[in-house]
């Protein structure tokens, strides 16, 4: 059984090419990756069922019959269903539409290139706040990563370059938890990008606008480790990771 958490259903978005890790992803999905014997999608799958999530939404695209053979319907004892983006070679916005639809609990949303401490995904979990996301203040602005902006205890920008001029500003890990209430919002916000057209783009500018109509809280990680996967010498990163998850008791091997 898993633990007591406000958010009981979780939508993976592992539809892109991911073409900044080849010669991996010209034949297998990025989040197939295999990082300390185990699968991106496997880690994130064992957590969320660990943490007591009841049903996963993964957004296939590239080379998805791959996840879908891989994994099935069930991952011990939660239920697994497939969503697929038939233009995953656009924008994610794509993927996060997709997942969007046939939610029927609050949900958290994960990039599926992600390598992080468990109790990083339960302090999300937990979260009761009508939307809330992961952020990690330590890192530092270079135009890579996708920051968020703060006041105020409140989410209200989301990019790849947000400036000083907050209260507090750090990394997103990826990840974020919407409450079931507002669902519909999420679903009008992306809605309405689909409709002008809006679609070779990030789901992070969607996000901004949701943002404006959400309240959106979020949980920092604090010193727990964790990582994302893009390029080859990222992989590198993910094996420091794996070594201070096993110093830390929470992997095996």
């Amino acid at each position: 059984m898993g633990e007591v958490v406000s958010v009981r259903e979780a939508v993976i978005m592992a539809a892109g090419v991911g073409k900044r890790l080849k010669p991996f992803t010209e034949k297998h999905p990025k989040s197939l990756l295999d990082v300390g014997g185990r699968t991106l999608l496997e880690r994130h799958l064992a957590n969320l069922e660990a943490a007591g999530v009841e049903r996963t939404t993964i957004v296939i695209g590239h080379f998805g019959d791959q996840i879908r053979d891989r994994f099935g319907a069930r991952f011990e004892e939660m239920a697994i269903r497939y969503v697929e983006n038939p233009r995953y070679t656009r924008g994610s916005i794509l993927s996060m539409h997709a997942g969007l639809d046939g939610l029927r609990q609050s949900a958290v949303f994960m990039d599926a290139d992600v390598l992080y401490h468990p109790e990083i995904l339960r302090r999300l979990l937990r979260s009761e706040a009508p939307g809330c996301f992961l952020l990690d203040p330590s890192a530092k602005e270079t135009g890579e990563e996708m920051m968020i902006g703060t006041r105020g205890g409140r989410c209200l920008k989301i990019a790849r370059r947000v400036g000083a001029d907050w209260d507090k500003a750090g990394e997103g890990v990826g990840f974020f938890a919407l409450h079931e209430s507002w669902l519909w919002i999420a679903r009008q916000v992306f809605d309405d990008f689909l409709r002008r057209g809006v679609v070779d783009c990030e789901y992070e500018d969607a996000l901004n606008a949701l943002m404006q109509e959400v309240p959106c809280a979020f949980v920092e990680t604090g010193d727990l480790p964790w990582t994302e996967i893009d390029f080859p010498e990222d992989v590198a990163k993910a094996e420091k990771v794996l070594a201070r998850l096993k110093e830390m008791g929470v992997e095996r091997g």
